[in-house]
C-alpha cells in the first residue's frame, strides 16, 4: 500500500492517473448538468388576510357564537376539504401533466402545496385566550402564475366562507329566538285561558272572596237563629191561631229555614273547595311567571340577534378583509440551477481528486525510496530513475495543456 507523503507525490499521482481523473471528473459534471436541468423551478406566492373586530358591540353580540379560533378552524376545514381541492384542481388542470396520477394523490400533492397560517399578536401575550389578527395563505407550485390563481382563489374562499358563515350563523339565531318567542306567547295564552276558565267556573270559591263568603256565612247563621227563634215562638202560641192560618205560618217557617240552611250549605262548600282552588290557581300562576321571564329573556336576545344581523349585513361586526394579494414572483425560492451545477462540477473535481488518490493508496507499486524503506525496512542504495526518450519528452512537451 503506497503513501503518499508530499505535495509533489500527489501531483505525480494525479500525473500518471490524467486520463482517470478527468473521465471522472467528466462524468461527473455530466451528471450534474442533468441533475441541474431536472430540478425543479418552485414559486411560492402568499396572500393576507386581516381580521377586523367588531366595530359596534351591543349586548352579547361580541361574545355570542363561535370565537375567532374557532370559525377560523372551520373555515380551514372546509377549504382543505376534498370537494373543496377537487373543485380547485378541476378549475385550475392541475398535475395534468401525470395522466395517470389518480385525483387522490392530486388532492394529497394540492393539500401539501397550500398552507394557512395564524398571525398573532406578540404584545397581547400567551395563552388559549389570544385570537389571531390574520391570515397568511402560502402556495408553492413549479408555475409562477398558477401558483398566484391557486393563492388568490384561496383568499376569494376565505373571504366568502367567512360571510357566508357569519349570515347564516345570525339569520338562524334570528330565527330560532323569533320561533321561540313565538311558542312561549302561545303557552303564556293558553295558560291565561286556563287561568280565566277555572276563574269563571269557581267565581263563588276563588281566594280574593273569602272574606265575602265568611261575611256572608255569618248573616246567614244569624238569620238562621233568629228564624229559629220565631219558629219557637211561633209554637207556644200556636193554639190560640186557627188550624189554616198555623199550618200556614208553620210551612213559611219552615221553608225560610230550609232555605238559609241551603244557603249556608252552598257556602259552606265553596270555603271546603277554595284550597284545591287556590291550589290550582297558584300552579298555573307559577306557570305564567316562568313563561313570562323566559319570554323577558327571549325577547332580549331575540332583539340581539336582530341587531347582530343588521350589523353584519352592514359590515360592522368580526370580519375578513383582503390584507395582501398574491402577486406573481419574479424569481422561483428552489434551488438555482447554476448554484447546483457549480456544485456539482466542484464536488465532481473533488470526487475524482479522491478517487485517483484512493487508487494510488490501494495500489502495491512501490515507487520511491521511502516506500521501499518502509515496506521492507532496508535502505536502497540505487534509485533508478524513469528514462524517457527525446522524443516521447518532444511529444508530451507539444501535447496542449
Amino acid at each position: 500500500m503506497a503513501q503518499i507523503d508530499t505535495v509533489g507525490q500527489g501531483l505525480r499521482v494525479l500525473h500518471r492517473h490524467a486520463r482517470l481523473a478527468f473521465a471522472l471528473f467528466m462524468l461527473g459534471c455530466t451528471i450534474s448538468l442533468g441533475v441541474a436541468l431536472k430540478s425543479p423551478r418552485v414559486y411560492e406566492v402568499t396572500a393576507s388576510v386581516q381580521i377586523e373586530t367588531p366595530a359596534i358591540t351591543i349586548g352579547t353580540t361580541g361574545r355570542s357564537g363561535p370565537s375567532i379560533a374557532s370559525r377560523i378552524s372551520l373555515i380551514e376545514q372546509k377549504l382543505k376539504s376534498r370537494g373543496t381541492l377537487e373543485q380547485v384542481i378541476t378549475d385550475f388542470n392541475l398535475f395534468d401533466e401525470a395522466e395517470d396520477l389518480p385525483m387522490v394523490q392530486r388532492v394529497t400533492m394540492l393539500r401539501e402545496a397550500v398552507g394557512i397560517t395564524r398571525m398573532m399578536d406578540r404584545d397581547s401575550g400567551w395563552g388559549s385566550g389570544i385570537q389571531p389578527t390574520g391570515l397568511l395563505i402560502t402556495v408553492r407550485m413549479d408555475d409562477a402564475q398558477i401558483a398566484t390563481d391557486v393563492a388568490n382563489t384561496f383568499l376569494d374562499m376565505v373571504l366568502a366562507e367567512g360571510r357566508s358563515r357569519a349570515t347564516t350563523r345570525a339569520d338562524s339565531t334570528l330565527s330560532f329566538f323569533s320561533a321561540e318567542e313565538q311558542r312561549v306567547t302561545t303557552q303564556i295564552a293558553e295558560v291565561e285561558s286556563r287561568i280565566a276558565a277555572l276563574k269563571a267556573a269557581n267565581l263563588g270559591a276563588l281566594p280574593e272572596a273569602v272574606d265575602t263568603r265568611n261575611e256572608q256565612l255569618g248573616l246567614l247563621r244569624e238569620a238562621q237563629l233568629s228564624l229559629e227563634q220565631q219558629i219557637i215562638t211561633f209554637e207556644r202560641g200556636r193554639d190560640r191561631l186557627r188550624d189554616e192560618e198555623a199550618a200556614r205560618q208553620d210551612a213559611i217557617l219552615r221553608q225560610q229555614s230550609q232555605l238559609i240552611a241551603d244557603r249556608i250549605s252552598e257556602v259552606q262548600a265553596l270555603n271546603d273547595a277554595a284550597p284545591e282552588i287556590e291550589r290550582q290557581l297558584t300552579l298555573l300562576e307559577r306557570d305564567r311567571n316562568r313563561l313570562q321571564d323566559e319570554y323577558t329573556a327571549i325577547t332580549l336576545r331575540r332583539a340581539e340577534a336582530a341587531m347582530t344581523q343588521e350589523l353584519e349585513s352592514r359590515d360592522q361586526s368580526d370580519r375578513f378583509e383582503v390584507l395582501e394579494r398574491a402577486l406573481v414572483p419574479e424569481y422561483p425560492v428552489s434551488k438555482s440551477r447554476r448554484k447546483l451545477l457549480m456544485a456539482g462540477v466542484i464536488a465532481s473535481l473533488f470526487a475524482a481528486i479522491g478517487a485517483v488518490l484512493a487508487l494510488e493508496w490501494l495500489s502495491p507499486n512501490l515507487r520511491t525510496a521511502l516506500q521501499i524503506e518502509r515496506a521492507t525496512g532496508l535502505r536502497p542504495i540505487v534509485v533508478i530513475p524513469e528514462l524517457t526518450s527525446p522524443r516521447r519528452r518532444r511529444r508530451t512537451a507539444s501535447r496542449p495543456a
